[in-house]
């Protein structure tokens, strides 16, 4: 699939590269990403952190989320994310990931999923997914590599102080 989408980017349509795509920064979080100007706000979302965008003509869906890991462990948040995609249906063709990083993608029903995670600052993590149709993978494919590229963490991070304990020398 990497082959695929490299290829794609080097004979897409420009749109994918145009400079009209916007940057979406999450201060409290600590990421950007870059987001495409067709794709607009779909429903309002209760939660503050996440974004459901799509194109007018609702070919697609592109949320962009993040969330505090549990124990800070992104890796084990990065295996959960596959598992639940397997068991909502995905048939999971790609997939790799790091203690800093996932992305991994999937078809079920005709349509493709793609989901890229960053791990952040302070056990945080960004996420994008966007969902869209086999029959539209050459508009989408390109956008979903410049996603990729674009999703970053904006905030570099501290290691937290240690607490040294001296013991008396006796002797």
């Amino acid at each position: 699939m990497l082959a695929r989408l490299t290829a794609l980017l080097l004979l897409s349509p420009a749109s994918a590269f145009a400079a009209d795509w916007w940057s979406y920064d999450n201060t409290g979080f600590g990421y950007a990403i870059e987001l495409p100007s067709e794709f607009h706000l779909s429903a309002p979302s209760d939660d503050a952190n996440r974004l459901s965008l799509s194109p007018a003509d609702r070919s697609a869906m592109l949320q962009v989320f993040s969330t505090i890991i549990p124990n800070g462990d992104f890796s084990t948040e990065a295996n959960v994310r596959v598992a639940l995609a397997k068991d909502q249906g995905w048939k999971i063709s790609y997939s790799k990931s790091n203690s800093r990083g996932i992305s991994f993608s999937g078809t079920k029903q005709g349509r493709i999923v793609y989901v890229r995670g960053v791990a952040l600052c302070n056990g945080g993590a960004a996420f994008f997914q966007m969902d869209y149709s086999k029959a539209d993978m050459q508009r989408y494919d390109a956008m979903v590599m410049r996603l990729v590229r674009s999703l970053r963490p904006t905030k570099k991070c501290t290691p937290t102080a240690q607490v040294v304990k001296s013991f008396p020398v006796t002797g």
